[in-house]
């Protein structure tokens, strides 16, 4: 793990907290972390056949689980 010190102005400070800003820095990097995830996803997404039979059954088996929230969110529309 690498440990980076960061300036961050005194007025920011004030004006968030120290508690606020630790927070705001810590979500930038959950994002960061989150769309790093998706792009590597992305970029598998191309050699993936969603026809093979494995993929049918996971589908069918997702269905299954929780389908009926969308019937649930359907119907109360």
């Amino acid at each position: 793990m690498t440990e980076l010190k960061i300036q961050i102005d005194d007025n920011i400070i004030k004006s968030f907290g120290k508690d606020v800003v630790e927070h705001f820095v810590q979500d930038y990097i959950a994002n960061a972390l989150l769309k790093l995830a998706a792009k590597e996803l992305l970029e598998d997404l191309p050699h993936i056949n969603l026809n093979e039979p494995k993929w049918k059954r996971a589908r069918d088996h997702a269905w299954k689980r929780s389908g009926y929230h969308f019937i649930n969110v359907i119907a109360n529309v």
